[in-house]
């Protein structure tokens, strides 16, 4: 059943992006109204650099979108550039296609995101980390401003599944990692989501191969 049409209620997570540009203004502006602020950096792409605004709260995905609407109208009213809406469901919640026939079902834009959380040395190349995700539907990001001491660095490895079943976008998840590990890239955290709703997915354009080449 397509989780759009189910209203289920459960917990979800949304991801406002903005303007590359709005970055030092946007994260005063987030302390100062209490969202989290996050400035993503792609490896790769033509729009590398995603500052975003996230919130996570229970309820119904209409509730979700109210909600977005309502954050992106009070930016704009701030002077901000909103440019990208992306709600994600927990993996759990009602409506979620479990196997890859009610994937076919549901909304061919819905699709599953995994994060796999990593930590490299100073001396270990990103490319070495960018290698071991290849031919699983995955590539690299990190939050730019998140350091750590000694020069080490966590990293996300961001894999996305679509047309896809909980249980197969499981078993690619238990690939990836698998890999990663074998590489020497050992999963710190490991992230299950469900996007219900991607307003931009062309921002990741040249980024991850899922995503449409115009934008």
């Amino acid at each position: 059943m397509p989780v759009r049409s189910a209203e289920p209620v459960g917990r979800y997570e949304t991801h406002l992006t903005l303007a590359p540009a709005e970055v030092d203004a946007l994260a005063a502006w987030a302390a100062a109204h209490g969202l989290e602020f996050t400035h993503i950096l792609l490896a790769r792409g033509r729009h590398p650099s995603q500052p975003m605004l996230s919130w996570q709260s229970d309820g119904t995905l209409a509730a979700q979108h109210r909600r977005a609407a309502a954050e992106t109208a009070r930016l704009r009213a701030a002077g901000f550039t909103p440019v990208r809406v992306k709600i994600e469901a927990a993996p759990w919640t009602p409506g979620v296609p479990g196997t890859d026939a009610e994937a076919e079902q549901a909304d061919a834009a819905c699709y599953f995101e995994h994060h796999v959380k990593v930590r490299l040395a100073p001396d270990v190349p990103r490319d070495a980390l960018v290698r071991a995700a290849d031919g699983h539907h995955a590539h690299v990001s990190w939050n730019a401003r998140r350091t750590e001491p000694g020069g080490h660095r966590q990293y996300f490895v961001t894999q996305r599944c679509h047309r896809l079943g909980l249980t197969t976008a499981g078993a690619r998840l238990d690939r990836l990692t698998a890999a990663l590990t074998a590489a020497g890239f050992p999963p710190l955290k490991v992230t299950r989501e469900y996007v219900v709703h991607d307003s931009a997915l062309t921002l990741d354009s040249g980024w991850l191969d899922d995503a449409p080449t115009t934008a």
